[in-house]
């Protein structure tokens, strides 16, 4: 499991390699849903893997990609409720990246992150 770092700011830009890819994750504030979305960027084959695609409490994103991970937003204080707040991303909130198995293993032991 890795963890991504992140601000209360806008948006947050940063780049990676994991699993064997270069990756640049743009995370964005969504004021009007008082949500998270991100893009993300494979650098290698210069294209986009995903836009706009929407962060949930413990629902998996890009788990129906073929990928060897997901990204999962994690309850730090164990709320299980989405951001009410842009601030929630920095204080409560942590972004997860896990790979798909450990997903698996994770919902199946019951997850705590």
């Amino acid at each position: 499991m890795h963890i991504i770092q992140t601000t209360n700011d806008d948006v947050l830009e940063q780049s990676f390699s994991l699993y064997d890819m270069n990756l640049r994750l743009t995370l964005r504030y969504n004021a009007i849903s008082t949500g998270y979305q991100f893009d993300l960027f494979d650098i290698n084959n210069d294209e986009y893997i995903t836009k706009n695609k929407g962060l949930s409490v413990g629902s998996p994103s890009l788990i129906e990609f073929n990928l060897p991970f997901v990204f999962v937003l994690d309850d730090k204080l164990g709320l299980g409720i989405n951001a009410i707040s842009k601030d929630d991303l920095n204080n409560r909130m942590q972004l997860l990246i896990m790979d798909k198995e450990e997903y698996r293993e994770a919902i199946r032991q019951g997850f705590r992150a």
